[in-house]
């Protein structure tokens, strides 16, 4: 009776083991696939290419599952999908390079922005400031406003 529940034990123990793996497994996919491009021409992301039938992302996912299953690490995994698509099945540029400007420009853009919309509100608020209090058409509605304002008796 002991031994059987001996073999019961790590028959279970196994079986979790296994699950265990296979989770790790479909997480690392998950992971990689989220950094990587779909090359069949979607731009999507390799895990959320949702063409049916894509002739690229099934292989793609089947062969980083391979890679995975032979113990390569995430850096030589994407290491070998660089040589072989290029540096295009990268979700996001590598901060080197001429692909440096792509991480700086969206900042720089930003920053001159808000420079250029600071140097235009101080350059014209005085002007903007002055043509509204000697509009004379506005002038005319203002008084109207005002009369009627004190005409109002506010109900309760």
């Amino acid at each position: 009776m002991k031994r059987k529940l001996h073999k019961l034990a790590l028959f279970f123990l196994l079986a979790a083991t296994s699950l265990s793996a296979q989770a790790d497994r479909n997480e690392r996919i998950r992971t990689l696939s989220s950094n990587l491009m779909c090359v069949c021409g979607c731009h999507q992301l390799l895990g959320a290419c949702n063409h049916f039938n894509c002739p690229s992302s099934g292989p793609m996912v089947a062969e980083l599952g391979k890679h995975i299953d032979q113990g390569e690490t995430d850096d030589q995994i994407t290491a070998f999908f660089v040589d072989k698509y290029g540096t295009t099945v990268l979700a996001a540029p590598p901060a080197s390079g001429f692909n440096l400007t792509a991480w700086i420009m969206p900042f720089a853009a930003l920053g001159i922005g808000v420079f250029a919309a600071i140097y235009f509100l101080r350059r014209y608020r005085s002007q903007w400031a002055g043509a509204a209090g000697t509009n004379p058409d506005l002038a005319k509605y203002h008084d109207k406003v005002e009369e009627e304002l004190k005409k109002f008796t506010p109900e309760d």
